[in-house]
């Protein structure tokens, strides 16, 4: 760690530690106890491992091939969601429905503020996608508390097909025999009948068997396979191909097959931790379905004798709580009925014959009254001496008490002012410092910023330019300044998901709980008695656990292999070809692409090197070179590996795809029609039902040996086929006629043109003047050149002298010769040293930011483009002024509509605010 970033994360600590102690009452900092030690141990955590969270505002809740997934991102300090001044760079990550990375960029971060997007590509593969962002120093954690925001990804453009299934199915011995009834439409919802398929099931490594299946007058196939025990089928997919007309490529579908059983998952939660024989329980429990969704039951509970003790039934999202008073010595379990109508029975806790009871009494508006009881202990000497109350939220304690423990009850009051928005915990302790019960509370003071959102006009025509006028309070009506992004889209063809989440939601609660957290914005609607009941069930039963109180008292705290990234930067080792590290080596980094962009470090002592990456983005490419003090090139240069964060299976597992509403097939046929609208103006390519755009993988299309070469296209400044070269002639004599910079003088290939980028030749007398020779990618000599048939030559690219030929360093000093074979085609060619000293970069690097396209419709043309859009406005970056209020502009698209604007932000003091306006269009 640098000296100026020891110096930046000492001052957030001693900002942490100020801010701590001023909450702690004077009599508990004075005293030598038990409780001060237990919040010393808190704040010795979060002084010396602070705690990070990031929110993203995306521009919209699902997409479609071709379009562009736009994010804003908040990086601030869990304590109190300021932004945060630590790191400097964020990790975005696109997760496919297999949970890999799909794709990931990195974001130049600047006072907890970035922006950035992902381009769909026109075939990617339709599923439920995640996007999920992290800082390096967050890889320190937990990955359950890193952003996952879910979202679903169409493709309308591959083909007009729409498959839904149902699935049923019968257990077998080894497995599940799956039936499943697949319906098969188009974007209009019309049966496509008489569609012959192909289908097959992965799962695991075992290769797939195919099957073939037609669908009827009513688009409907019925398809039967085997699904065996094991992992692998938690992940398994059906496949299904539906051949075209000859010279169309074939369409492919991947389903997502659900877990064989339906049998819920449900889980009681004793207030406080234990259950206790002999004394009134408070029990929290939750019912998931095997896709990880809360799921609303009803039951009874039972003891061991069979007598029904108590009714139970979940009131929201499968979470729920009920109440009883275990007899000592026996057992209880929970009845629910199940799809066959048999009962399904779940075991509670055991209950304890002694115990500490604690109930949380979080319904008045002043105070939180906490109170412990004592239970069974009559007689014993396991009953606790002294009792500490610890509260703290975001890793600052809020408030602590002590108390003798000689009576039964421990009760205390604390202020609702004493806590801040969002959750805290409540841990009791016993006098040697162990936990004995725990539980959380959410606390809402209303305290967020208050946002408008009003437009300069009640009703706009098309294409007209729409105002809006953005203006932000404080709960006490002052004025705000501060960092805000909007997002405008077309109600027609967007609506957003009942309660889904924002930044207020996030940052106050699901960044604070393990899980998933089901509409997560309906506990911010309202203080009715169903919604506050139905939050403090969630505090009841969804565990938080930022670190687990045994570790943080016995010092146990974690290891931090993740650094505190400030910025990024190529790592890596210089050594000799004997693997022994070079010190002290001049190392190099090119921006071939833009050659002042190049930066120089040195190899220390172990041959270890760091260069920043300031400058360079993903437009850059990027290539090292290292010498020694010789100004010799014959070294090996290695970079470290780039650690990427696991990917862990998140809630929804393996999710039945939904069927689409009006408003989405409304919104998938839009963005067919701009699919045509891009292809008509040159965008892509018509192939029949099948439009292709987008970018193309170039490598897909190159050969192997094409790979393996350094350069792209873009560095070549001379391309000559095969054909092209004269038959039965050397094949360089044959170059030289048609590259005019090619000449054969004194014996040698030359390329006339002086290097406009000197990295230094080897020194001695009687170096060569002639290019680098490159066949198929490896280094040879003229003379193995001059060996090749014409025939055999698939073309050869030539590189001159200067920046075109940098990216193969001190080697490509005087141009590069490059022949490239046809496919199959192999020469046995005398092969020269490695490229010395040469390795190229392709690690991470800052994302290009892109602008938003909006079109102008402020001048009349000839020529009219429909205008579908579905995102009208898209700013990552708004700042208020002093009055608190943005000013923003955009043109209308075409047709009817309302517009939702929404704008997402927070202050330099870490406010929070989430507001949403319309605009009419007719």
């Amino acid at each position: 760690m640098t000296s100026k970033l020891r110096t930046l994360l000492g001052l957030f600590i001693c900002t942490l530690a100020i801010t701590f102690f001023a909450f702690i009452p004077k009599n508990l900092r004075d005293e030598g106890s038990l409780l001060q030690k237990l919040i010393a141990k808190v704040t010795f955590f979060e002084n010396n491992y602070p705690q990070e969270k990031v929110y993203l505002q995306l521009d919209k809740p699902y997409y479609a091939a071709g379009e562009d997934i736009w994010f804003s991102a908040y990086l601030v300090n869990s304590s109190d969601h300021a932004p945060s001044p630590l790191s400097k760079v964020l990790y975005v990550e696109l997760i496919n429905p297999q949970d890999s990375v799909f794709t990931r960029v990195a974001l130049s971060l600047e006072k907890g503020r970035g922006a950035g997007d992902f381009a769909l590509s026109d075939t990617i593969p339709a599923g439920l996608y995640r996007v999920r962002a992290y800082t390096s120093w967050m890889q320190n954690f937990d990955e359950d508390y890193f952003f996952h925001q879910n979202l679903q990804i169409w493709n309308a453009r591959e083909s007009d097909l729409i498959p839904t299934a149902a699935y049923s199915f019968q257990r077998q011995a080894a497995g599940d025999s799956v039936l499943v009834q697949l319906q098969l439409t188009d974007h209009k919802t019309v049966p496509a009948a008489q569609v012959e398929m192909a289908y097959s099931v992965a799962a695991g490594a075992k290769r797939p068997s195919t099957r073939k299946a037609k669908t009827d007058a009513q688009g409907r196939a019925t398809l039967r396979f085997f699904l065996p025990d094991g992992s692998a089928s938690e992940k398994a997919q059906l496949n299904l191909s539906f051949p075209q007309p000859k010279g169309m490529p074939m369409v492919s579908k991947t389903l997502l097959i659900p877990q064989p059983t339906h049998k819920l998952d449900l889980q009681f939660f004793p207030e406080g931790g234990n259950l206790v024989s002999g004394f009134w329980n408070t029990i929290g429990f939750k019912a998931v379905n095997a896709q990880g969704l809360g799921q609303d039951v009803k039951g009874t509970i039972h003891d061991q004798t069979g007598a029904k003790v108590a009714d139970f039934a979940s009131l929201k999202f499968g979470i729920g709580r009920l109440g009883f008073m275990p007899e000592k010595g026996k057992r209880y379990v929970a009845k629910i009925p199940s799809a066959n109508g048999k009962k399904e029975t779940y075991a509670l806790p055991q209950p304890l014959d002694q115990g500490i009871v604690m109930t949380v009494d979080n319904s008045k508006p002043e105070k939180v009254r906490v109170k412990s009881y004592a239970v069974g202990f009559a007689g014993s000497t396991n009953k606790p001496t002294s009792l500490h109350l610890v509260v703290q939220s975001r890793g600052s304690v809020v408030f602590g008490a002590s108390s003798a423990a000689s009576g039964d009850i421990f009760q205390v009051d604390i202020p609702k002012e004493k806590f801040p928005s969002g959750i805290s915990q409540i841990t009791l302790f016993n006098q040697a410092g162990e936990p004995l019960s725990e539980r959380l509370v959410f606390v809402n003071h209303r305290r967020n910023l208050q946002i408008s959102i009003a437009p300069d006009k009640p009703v706009y025509k098309p294409r007209e330019k729409v105002t809006l006028l953005v203006e932000v309070k404080d709960a006490a009506g002052n004025p705000v300044s501060g960092d805000f992004s909007m997002s405008v889209t077309d109600q027609t063809s967007v609506i957003a998901e009942p309660y889904s989440g924002n930044l207020i939601s996030y940052l106050q609660l699901s960044s604070d709980l393990k899980g998933y957290i089901e509409q997560p914005s309906y506990y911010f609607t309202s203080e009715s008695a169903e919604v506050v009941k139905a939050l403090d069930n969630l505090m009841l039963t969804q565990g938080w656990r930022r670190f687990i109180w045994k570790d943080i008292l016995q010092d146990a705290f974690p290891a931090m292999a993740a650094p505190l990234e400030q910025g990024l930067s190529i790592d890596g080792l210089v050594t000799k070809y004997n693997k022994k590290p070079e010190p002290n080596a001049l190392v190099t980094l090119i921006d071939v692409k833009n050659l002042r962009n190049t930066q120089y470090g040195e190899s220390d002592a172990q041959g270890k090197f760091s260069i920043p990456l300031a400058p360079l983005t993903d437009s850059s490419k990027i290539v090292v070179q290292a010498r020694n003090k010789k100004d010799k090139s014959f070294l090996l240069v290695t970079f470290d590996a780039v650690a990427v964060a696991s990917v862990k299976p998140r809630v929804p597992y393996a999710p039945l795809a939904p069927p689409l509403s009006p408003t989405q097939i409304a919104y998938l046929r839009a963005n067919r029609e701009q699919a045509k609208v891009d292809q008509s103006m040159g965008k892509g390519i018509l192939l029949g039902e099948v439009l292709v755009r987008g970018k193309k993988n170039t490598d897909s299309n190159r050969s192997l040996a094409d790979r393996s070469t350094l350069h792209s296209q873009a560095e070549v400044s001379y391309s000559v086929a095969g054909p092209k070269l004269i038959p039965g002639q050397n094949i360089l004599i044959s170059l030289a006629r048609t590259v005019p910079s090619l000449t054969y003088t004194g014996g040698e290939y030359i390329l006339r043109g002086a290097s406009s980028l000197n990295m230094g030749a080897e020194a001695g007398a009687g170096l060569s003047n002639e290019p680098l020779f490159l066949v198929d990618g490896t280094a040879t000599d003229a003379s193995g050149v001059e060996t090749i048939s014409e025939i055999d030559v698939e073309r050869i690219d030539v590189l001159m002298p200067g920046a075109p030929s940098a990216i193969y360093g001190s080697s490509g000093v005087n141009g590069v010769i490059s022949v490239i074979l046809k496919r199959g085609k192999m020469y046995s060619v005398p092969s020269k040293a490695h490229l010395r000293g040469i390795a190229i970069y392709k690690g991470p690097t800052f994302q290009t930011v892109r602008q938003f396209y909006q079109p102008m419709y402020d001048k009349p043309s000839q020529v009219h483009t429909p205008d579908w859009r579905t995102t009208l406005y898209w700013n990552p970056t708004i700042k208020t002024n002093a009055a608190g209020q943005a000013t923003l502009s955009f043109y209308a698209a075409d047709g009817a509509a309302t517009y939702r604007a929404v704008v997402e932000g927070l202050s330099s003091q870490g406010q929070l605010g989430s507001g949403t306006g319309e605009a009419k269009v007719r």
